[in-house]
């Protein structure tokens, strides 16, 4: 295998876990959801600025659906090899949601 086929490029999706009115965890007066979409920004932001191929889901407090979710991570570069997604969560832990449910 040559170097060049194992560096080749890869793009990302950036999506910022929870948003609008899906909070995420809560403690008090902080929201899963603004680490998130804080965090995502900062990884979008730092991906562009080295020239990789990057799309963020949303750069915004908006609530997406699953569905609106997943078509916004198919639509920005198709549903190829060669696209890495990344969905950040900051998650509370001890919670008794089945694992089915986890992520997308």
């Amino acid at each position: 295998m040559s170097n060049n086929n194992f560096r080749a490029t890869k793009k990302v999706v950036v999506d910022a876990g929870h948003g609008g009115s899906d909070p995420g965890a809560i403690n008090g007066n902080v929201y899963e959801k603004d680490f998130n979409l804080e965090v995502a920004n900062y990884i979008y932001n730092r991906l562009k600025e080295l020239g990789v191929p990057v799309y963020i889901t949303r750069d915004t407090d908006e609530t997406l659906d699953r569905n609106e979710r997943v078509s916004r991570i198919l639509n920005a570069f198709g549903n190829n090899s060669d696209v890495i997604v990344l969905s950040n969560h900051i998650n509370a832990g001890g919670g008794k949601q089945p694992l089915g449910e986890v992520g997308l």
